[in-house]
């Protein structure tokens, strides 16, 4: 392999490419063996690459020159589901805490409890705010259900009115669960 003894960049890069080109996809397999997952496994086997590219070692074959390729892919592999676990560890400890399982309890319940009265809103204001909860416009709501803007802001408003009366109670029990009152 030349182009690792070459100082000449053009020997360098007409060398460089082919080994490149036929070991890359071995590399990626061996890193996705480790990470399970494909592009991070690309990504691992390109910063090896770029580190042989960049690096100063010298090798006396190409066995020598894959085995470095190998080990630096290893060892960033490594180095990243240690990262992960960390980042997942943390995630689990905070899912262990008590704030966290009320505040998930809390969130589902009142998921549930909006969505349950959304059902029992009259049909075109339940299709307003579901819209509306979409992310939809008032001008694109009444061009999707062929009324006027001023229709949708009514039926809007009268949807919104009956929610909150639905829901009254369930704020309250809400902010008794989580210590306001």
């Amino acid at each position: 392999m030349e182009f690792l003894t070459q100082n000449d960049s053009q020997v360098k890069r007409k060398e460089f490419k082919p080994f490149f080109e036929s070991f890359y996809s071995s590399l990626c397999l061996f890193a996705n063996k480790y990470v399970d997952d494909r592009d991070i496994a690309a990504d691992m086997a390109q910063e090896a690459f770029i580190k042989l590219w960049k690096g100063k070692e010298a090798f006396d074959n190409e066995n020598a020159i894959k085995g470095f390729l190998y080990m630096v892919t290893r060892n960033s592999c490594l180095n990243y589901i240690k990262h992960h676990k960390k980042v997942l560890d943390y995630g689990i400890q905070a899912m262990n805490t008590e704030l966290f399982f009320r505040d998930t309890i809390l969130e589902e319940e009142t998921y549930y409890e909006i969505h349950k009265a959304i059902e029992v809103l009259p049909s075109q204001g339940k299709r307003v705010v579901q819209m509306s909860m979409k992310g939809l416009k008032n001008p694109e709501i009444a061009l999707r259900l062929k009324i006027s803007i001023n229709t949708v802001k009514s039926v809007k408003a009268n949807a919104y009115r009956l929610l909150r009366l639905q829901l009254k109670n369930v704020v309250v029990f809400l902010l008794i669960l989580t210590g306001f009152f």
